[in-house]
């Protein structure tokens, strides 16, 4: 089995990401992770993810001039989980003379597992990364592994620039694909029409009901007792994206009291701590938002998503340089 490349050490993550939730109360999604959540993950989004047609996504590659046999590619895949919504293009990439070599990293070791052995019979190179795409050392501790490489695309697949604060992934976007390379975002689209929107916004409000067990398993390991509150879903509307931002919470009944690292948290009645981010974006304005960061649009698609409640759009960007 492949080796993973070490680039940042699991507890160190785990310790900071902890921090993180002691400081602000705010979960971030590597925290689960990291706490082998890996598995539930998929039990709640591995057959949507199936539903998502890859025949639509070779076709948009194979459109695109950089995609060809004379170029060494490579496809590095930040927050790569178990590396099922990119297999299917690198395996038709590779059948069609492509050289094209993954990279999938993630910072948690578990998901990093499971996409070795989901990749374990393909035969294009590949490498998994541990480590966390926003620490200051990423860039320089991962940019040695891909010198020789004539095309660099780095991807966001299952939504997860949507789980960020958009400033500080922009940012770290910005700084981690190189002028001229590419960034391939896949993101949830508002509607056109109000009818389908209103849908769409129903749904992502009723994620806490929907995903209940994810949640629960969530505050588990941390040692939250759901009982101790409830789960509420909110929505907000982001300025700088123009986007309808879904925040799922846990609200507090009562007072709590639990461990984190050798101390305690302490959490009075009616606090929320912070779970999960969910965006759902106008394609214009994410455009509008990427090029204030440095981010020329290409090329946009929208796949078939069988019986899917909701689409996922897919843009491709190239970052600019200083003079651009």
């Amino acid at each position: 089995m492949d080796e993973i490349i070490v680039l940042a050490e699991a507890p160190e993550l785990e310790f900071d990401y902890l921090a993180d939730f002691q400081q602000h109360k705010k979960v971030r999604q590597n925290l689960f992770y990291t706490m082998e959540g890996a598995e539930t993950f998929y039990t709640y989004r591995g057959a949507e993810l199936a539903e998502i047609c890859s025949d639509d996504e070779w076709a948009f590659f194979a459109r695109q001039p950089f995609w060809t046999a004379a170029r060494r590619i490579a496809f590095v895949s930040l927050g790569c989980g178990n590396a099922g919504p990119e297999k299917p293009l690198l395996h038709a990439t590779h059948a069609a003379g492509i050289p094209v070599a993954y990279f999938g990293v993630d910072s948690s070791r578990t998901m990093l597992k499971l996409a070795q052995q989901n990749l374990a019979d393909e035969h294009f190179p590949r490498q998994f990364v541990l480590a966390d795409i926003l620490h200051s050392d990423f860039v320089d501790k991962l940019r040695p592994y891909l010198a020789g490489y004539d095309t660099q695309v780095y991807a966001m697949l299952g939504g997860t620039f949507g789980n960020f604060d958009q400033a500080v992934i922009a940012a770290a976007l910005a700084c981690i694909v190189p002028s001229g390379h590419y960034l391939y975002l896949d993101v949830v689209p508002q509607f056109e029409t109000p009818d389908k929107n209103a849908q769409l916004r129903n749904r992502l409000r009723r994620l806490p009901q929907n995903l209940s067990l994810f949640f629960i398993n969530l505050l588990e390991r941390l040692c939250i007792d759901p009982a101790a509150g409830e789960l509420i879903a909110e929505e907000l509307y982001e300025a700088d994206t123009d986007a309808l931002r879904y925040v799922v919470s846990f609200r507090l009944h009562e007072a709590l009291t639990f461990p984190c690292f050798s101390g305690v948290i302490h959490c009075a009645p009616g606090e929320a701590i912070e779970l999960l981010n969910v965006r759902a974006y106008k394609p214009a304005a994410l455009q509008s938002f990427m090029a204030g960061r440095g981010f020329r649009y290409l090329d946009t698609y929208i796949p078939d998503v069988g019986n899917l409640a909701h689409l996922w759009q897919r843009f491709l960007f190239q970052r600019q340089g200083m003079s651009d």
